[in-house]
């Protein structure tokens, strides 16, 4: 056989085989991985979490890579494979990132109204609670002394 033949028949084989699509997979999982770090790792710095600086360009990025998906699905399908998979996978991301930013845009600032709150430095009113050692111990105890009170949810 010679070595154009040999061509020939190659260039026939790869247009007979269609190949994978591995941007299908992987916009969605550059978007699940953008919204989840916010909340399990960047919502902990204040200054990242009143605006995701570096996860809102990482969602952008995943939904980014899926538009290529569906452009080589659907634009090159004699070529790439997985129409309906990178439909799924866009809609997806889409869905996950409108969640993202609805969070991030919207839930995050609708607090509570505060219903009953001290002014700071202003006089806290009486109670009386247990130390450790099971003596009752009162807030006027400690009158005309500067006092911080922590209380901590549990027992130790």
């Amino acid at each position: 056989m010679s070595l154009e033949n040999k061509k020939s028949a190659a260039s026939v084989m790869s247009l007979s085989i269609r190949r994978r699509n591995h941007l299908v997979w992987l916009g969605p999982l550059i978007v699940f991985l953008g919204a989840v770090s916010y909340f399990i790792y960047f919502a902990q710095f204040p200054v990242l979490r009143d605006f995701p600086w570096i996860n809102t360009p990482v969602v952008l990025l995943g939904c980014w890579v899926n538009l290529i998906a569906i452009k080589r699905a659907f634009g090159r399908s004699d070529l790439y494979r997985g129409k309906l998979m990178a439909a799924f996978s866009m809609a997806f991301s889409i869905l996950l990132t409108a969640l993202f930013a609805s969070y991030i845009g919207y839930i995050s600032y609708q607090l509570p109204a505060p219903t009953e709150t001290t002014q700071g430095l202003s006089i806290a009113p009486e109670f009386v609670l247990s130390d450790q050692n099971g003596q009752e111990v009162g807030l006027s105890d400690f009158r005309g002394k500067k006092l911080i009170i922590t209380f901590y949810r549990g027992h130790w």
